[in-house]
C-alpha cells in the first residue's frame, strides 16, 4: 500500500493547499485518492478555512477521512455530513480509530445549494430523523 506522510509548508502540502501560512500539521494521502488528515491547526481561528480547505480536496475528488477531530473540527464536519466511523490505521496507530468520513454515496462533490448553506442536508440512512446511532 502507498502510503504518503505529508506536512504543512512542504511542496506536497502546498500542492494540497495545506499551507503553512494557514496550517500547522500533518496528513497522510493514500492510494485512490483517499487523504487521511491526522492533526490540523489553523493559524486563523475562526476564519473558515479548514472549511474550505476540505471542501477544496472534496471538489478535487479527494475521499477525505478525518482521524478522532477533536469537537470543533466534528462541528465543522457535520456541517460537510460526514459521520464518524472506525477503522484501523496500524501505521500510525496500535488501536481502532474514530475516523469521519463521508457516506459512500456522498463522496461526489457537494450540490451548489449545499455549498451555498441552504440546509437540505440529506437524513442517515436508517435513522428517520438523522441523528447518528
Amino acid at each position: 500500500m502507498n502510503v504518503q506522510r505529508i506536512e504543512s509548508g512542504t511542496p506536497e502540502g502546498e500542492a494540497l493547499g495545506f499551507v503553512e501560512s494557514l496550517y500547522s500539521g500533518w496528513l497522510e494521502l493514500r492510494e485512490n485518492h483517499r487523504l487521511y488528515l491526522h492533526f490540523i491547526i489553523s493559524r486563523n481561528k475562526n476564519g473558515g478555512n479548514t472549511q474550505a480547505l476540505i471542501r477544496q480536496w472534496l471538489v478535487q475528488g479527494y475521499d477525505v477521512r478525518v482521524v478522532m477531530p477533536r469537537p470543533i473540527m466534528q462541528h465543522i464536519l457535520d456541517k460537510l455530513h460526514f459521520v464518524p466511523a472506525v477503522e484501523s490505521l496500524p501505521e500510525w496507530y496500535d488501536e481502532i480509530v474514530e475516523c469521519w468520513r463521508r457516506p459512500k454515496a456522498w463522496l461526489l462533490p457537494a450540490l451548489p445549494d449545499e455549498e451555498a448553506g441552504a440546509g437540505n442536508r440529506i437524513k442517515a440512512p436508517g435513522n428517520a430523523d438523522g441523528r447518528r446511532g
